[in-house]
């Protein structure tokens, strides 16, 4: 089992009570995957969130046979929360890079707890966006770089 100090270590739960962390361990399990298994692949259904205990994991495209990578995600980072907004197909694969162990969260579940205590779902989305604007801070730094590049005859 998964444990509290854990989850308090992360930004999605990092401004969790121990009893309202209690209830996210509650409702979610450890998963493992070997290095170079695919977690999910991007088309398929999402039903679940990911958070990295151990390891990394490789979120990609795949286009022709060919693999670019998006991004290699680090212990206590998370992927697959676009199931929790949007009901369309999961919009790329993830990998594990490295073994990995991941705390896996049905999303049908997670939206339940929402519903039942509204504080756990008020801190989840805060942290949430304070998240989501720091990895759209970084894409739009990203951006302007490969823009320069562009620019310059690169």
């Amino acid at each position: 089992m998964l444990s509290q100090e854990f989850l308090k270590q992360t930004d999605l739960f990092r401004n969790l009570t121990e009893e309202e962390l209690l209830e996210i361990v509650m409702i979610g399990h450890v998963k493992t995957f070997k290095a170079g298994t695919v977690i999910f692949e991007e088309g398929s259904p999402g039903d679940c969130i990911y958070l990295i205990v151990s390891g990394s994991v490789r979120i990609s495209k795949i286009q022709g046979g060919t693999e670019e990578a998006l991004a290699v995600l680090e212990s206590r980072s998370f992927f697959g929360e676009m199931t929790l907004f949007d009901k369309g197909p999961r919009s790329a694969h993830a990998i594990a890079h490295d073994d990995a162990e991941l705390f896996v969260i049905s999303t049908a579940d997670l939206v339940a707890l929402f519903d039942l205590n509204k504080t756990i779902a008020y801190k989840f989305l805060w942290s949430f966006c304070q998240t989501l604007t720091s990895r759209l801070r970084s894409t739009n730094e990203k951006f302007q770089v490969f823009m320069s590049l562009a620019n310059s005859g690169f």
